[in-house]
């Protein structure tokens, strides 16, 4: 699979599996997500306090987050290796994304200085 296709960023070129229950599962409600793909690198090992929650179908970790046991440590983690931003406007999946980790920083509130 051809993961490395900037001439095609703002397009969806593949499905990943989501993770059932796992945070990017609840966010956009899908178990399989369409996304686009331009990187030329991933992941080989995930750390003790993430789990893989979005692959391909050839194997390729596309997103991570913070294991179950360990979701106490940060308020919000999700690291995915795609763009949602660049299909945020044709695809709600997308945006929810983005409306998701904007709602976790409103219920952090604003530090003051």
């Amino acid at each position: 699979m051809n993961h490395h296709r900037p001439d095609r960023k703002d397009d969806v070129v593949h499905d990943v599996r989501l993770t059932p229950g796992s945070r990017l599962h609840s966010i956009t409600r899908k178990q399989v997500l369409g996304v686009n793909s331009t990187h030329h690198q991933a992941v080989n090992r995930v750390a003790g306090l993430l789990r893989a929650t979005a692959t391909s179908p050839d194997g390729v970790i596309e997103g991570l987050e913070l294991a179950p046991a360990h979701r106490r440590v940060l308020p919000f983690l999700l690291s995915v290796q795609f763009h949602p931003e660049r299909l945020q406007g044709r695809y709600p999946e997308h945006r929810a994304i983005f409306e998701a980790f904007v709602q976790a920083c409103a219920a952090r509130g604003t530090p003051t200085l």
